[in-house]
């Protein structure tokens, strides 16, 4: 699934939403798309409370797309909360959604690490003049040092972006029972 088509699409993909992404920004994508988000969830009750604080403090938005894919085969997804909440999402069902898609099982470390290397191998090959090589090489020996870790978004991801998302299993969609945004 990781292979050098499918990975461009998804990553040209995500540029064109997200023009501001680095590197780092690329490995949260392959990161989340093969190891899912297991490891946001080690307390069901705190991810609970954190998601419905930011739902609170998020302003509803209906323009934004109310998700995107982090996977090839678009199994998981970012639910976008901004739309979420415009399309009237009920928070409670989404939390349950997020809990059931954290069950799953998604990919493994060397999956990950095979991902990377095709992103690196591809920006040898110049796909993308955006990721300047001497970068993605300095990121991939810190991520080889420690071990392939989770991470934030850059500081211009977030500026530019402001995300604010969940993953979401794609098979769940339709329980979040989000309604049709009317044009006014």
């Amino acid at each position: 699934m990781w292979k050098r088509v499918s990975l461009t699409h998804l990553i040209d993909e995500h540029l064109a939403r997200h023009p501001a992404m680095e590197p780092c920004d690329v490995y949260k994508l392959l990161y989340q798309g093969v190891l899912g988000p297991e490891h946001l969830v080690a307390s069901p009750e705190d991810f609970a409370a954190r998601l419905r604080t930011e739902y609170e403090n998020e302003p509803s938005c209906a323009a934004e797309p109310l998700w995107e894919p982090v996977r090839p085969d678009r199994a998981l997804v970012r639910l976008n909360l901004r739309p979420f909440k415009a399309r009237g999402g009920d928070m409670e069902q989404l939390i349950a959604t997020c809990l059931w898609t954290a069950r799953q099982v998604w990919g493994t470390p060397e999956e990950l690490r095979a991902a990377w290397a095709t992103f690196v191998e591809l920006c040898r090959a110049g796909q993308w003049k955006v990721f300047p090589l001497p970068e993605v090489l300095a990121f991939s020996a810190w991520l080889e040092e420690h071990g392939y870790p989770a991470v934030h978004h850059s500081a211009g991801y977030k500026k530019a972006s402001k995300p604010t998302c969940r993953l979401v299993c794609n098979k769940f969609l339709s329980s979040l029972e989000i309604q049709e945004v009317k044009d006014v």
